[in-house]
């Protein structure tokens, strides 16, 4: 089960000065300045802050004063004082979404790339995965190269096909070796299956 939801953190420096003296109770010099920040959260993950603001807290009286409740002077003073920033850690999970997302693009290029050159210079052995339309349904199946001469590519047909990509690897691990029929294509009509041919693997 997904844990997510939201947090909310304040951010506190290990030598933090004081701002002022607390307007509650009057106590001089007693007045800290702090960042407070809610972020979303996945598995305690932190994925991105969507809210930030200045609280203020007196040491003495304990008074807690969130932004909107500040003396406009005060906080146009702190904007020249240090208040800790927010750390990269908080973008955790977007961070880690972002290599996600490179890891595939990357993976998929990639993929493409290997296709575009088993393509260009089949050998025999090579199993390609098809897509095809059927019933209104995304089918696969597996073809693999049986012969090969100047002009044309014959296949082993795999007897199954699949209708999901789980059913496929389903397929692949306990039908690897159920071919029995053939089918003869021209290279020119190999180069038309392209847009068929989602992977072709090299053993």
């Amino acid at each position: 089960m997904i844990i997510f939801g939201t947090r909310t953190k304040v951010l506190t420096g290990k030598s933090q000065p004081a701002i002022g003296n607390c307007d509650y109770c009057g106590t001089a010099q007693s007045l800290f300045a702090y960042k407070q920040i809610k972020y979303f959260h996945i598995f305690w993950i932190p994925i991105f802050p969507y809210s930030t603001q200045v609280i203020t807290i007196c040491n003495h009286c304990k008074k807690l004063s969130y932004q909107s409740e500040i003396n406009p002077q005060t906080l146009q003073s702190l904007s020249a004082r240090t208040i800790r920033k927010t750390s990269i850690g908080y973008f955790a999970g977007l961070m880690l979404i972002g290599l996600l997302v490179a890891a595939i693009a990357i993976a998929g290029i990639s993929g493409a790339k290997k296709k575009e050159k088993y393509l260009k210079d089949p050998k025999v052995g090579d199993v390609y995965e098809l897509s095809y339309a059927k019933d209104g349904k995304t089918m696969r199946t597996l073809y693999r190269i049986a012969n090969l001469t100047a002009d044309s590519v014959t296949f082993d047909v795999n007897d199954y096909e699949a209708d999901s990509r789980k059913a496929l690897r389903k397929l692949r691990e306990q039908h690897s070796n159920s071919y029995s029929e053939k089918q003869k294509v021209s290279r020119a009509e190999l180069e038309d299956m392209k847009s068929k041919i989602a992977s072709i693997e090299r053993l």
